[in-house]
């Protein structure tokens, strides 16, 4: 599940989205996702997961709230916020629910892409519904991926072709577009928007996991799929993903730490506190963020465990909240994984 990341990663009544209005400032932001969190998604967090209730709901929750275009700048519809700051509210949302976070993550990904890197006439057909949430997005970034390319792009009549697989791509159904990374001729990855409607060029398979599949998780295939010349957003080199990598991999650690924190909450013990503030202080450092990684992973599941034996025979009962936690933070250890981080991670387990 290495290529599984939220970040690079049917809408209600959009008329309540609010832009950064409801968030203002970092803290209101935080205070916002803490709002929602304790109030809205952990409370419906049991039923998502057995699906006894719509993931759309809270998704829906979040867009009038304006939380879909969040790491953008204000003046983009965003929050306004810091990476740190980013981070923080993704671990606060995903200790409420995980499968929303982890969907709403792989929308703010491409977003993020669309608003620094397209060209205008591009940003301003697409932008404000993205940043609104009226228009919601997948993400299929398969061609991103270190190795050889298992999703490519070529140029044909009108536009392009996509042939290859994208594994992983979450909100299936509740999503219109998918931001797609597929590998060109040159080896450059270019990023478009692909209508998610499946038909005799582009087919899906569910993929039922551990946790989370309430996020509708599917493995996506491209058999010479036609995609029109002005939804290419922006082409980049190797290179230039690479060094945007390690921003990346601190917001998809913030769901990581999303799982640790509700574990944390149920144990309400000052030692697992002050580890879950060393991991996230750790995940702040960029340039360890891949031992960081590992930490936070295994701290995931250690909290998780702690959580199922805290709560004895109710922790294991299926509509309980400690072993949907440690299924999650077993999902969470192969989350949008790399070699440094799983080797990290294997290191740590062994003891």
């Amino acid at each position: 599940m290495s290529e599984h990341a939220a970040y690079t990663d049917g809408a209600g009544d959009p008329s309540g989205a609010a832009g950064a209005g409801d968030a203002g400032g970092g803290g209101d932001a935080v205070a916002l996702a803490t709002r929602l969190a304790e109030e809205v998604l952990y409370p419906r967090a049991g039923e998502v997961d057995t699906g006894q209730r719509r993931l759309t709901d809270n998704l829906d929750e979040l867009a009038r709230h304006g939380l879909y275009g969040g790491l953008l700048p204000a003046e983009a519809g965003g929050l306004g916020v810091d990476l740190p700051t980013a981070a923080l509210l993704g671990e606060i949302l995903a200790s409420g629910c995980l499968s929303t976070t982890l969907t709403l993550g792989q929308h703010q990904g491409i977003t993020a892409t669309v608003a620094g890197q397209a060209d205008p006439e591009l940003r301003a057909r697409w932008l404000p519904g993205l940043a609104r949430g009226e228009i919601r997005s997948g993400a299929a970034f398969t061609g991103a991926i270190p190795g050889p390319p298992r999703l490519t792009v070529r140029p044909a009549p009108g536009g392009y072709r996509l042939d290859g697989t994208a594994p992983w791509v979450s909100g299936w159904g509740m999503v219109q577009v998918l931001g797609t990374a597929a590998r060109d001729a040159d080896d450059n990855i270019a990023w478009l928007l692909v209508d998610a409607e499946e038909g005799p060029t582009l087919r899906t398979t569910p993929q039922r996991m551990l946790a989370a599949n309430a996020s509708r998780t599917v493995t996506v295939e491209f058999t010479g799929h036609p995609v029109p010349a002005d939804r290419l957003v922006t082409t980049t080199t190797r290179a230039e993903h690479t060094a945007g990598e390690p921003v990346t991999k601190r917001l998809n650690g913030a769901l990581v730490l999303g799982v640790a924190r509700r574990a944390v909450q149920l144990l309400d013990e000052d030692p697992w506190w002050s580890e879950l503030d060393a991991c996230r202080a750790e995940l702040d450092d960029l340039s360890g963020i891949d031992a960081a990684r590992a930490h936070a992973g295994e701290f995931a599941v250690r909290a998780a465990t702690a959580a199922v034996v805290q709560g004895a025979g109710r922790g294991i009962l299926d509509d309980a909240t400690p072993q949907r936690l440690l299924r999650e933070a077993g999902l969470m250890l192969v989350f949008s994984s790399r070699p440094a981080i799983r080797d990290g991670l294997l290191e740590r387990l062994r003891g």
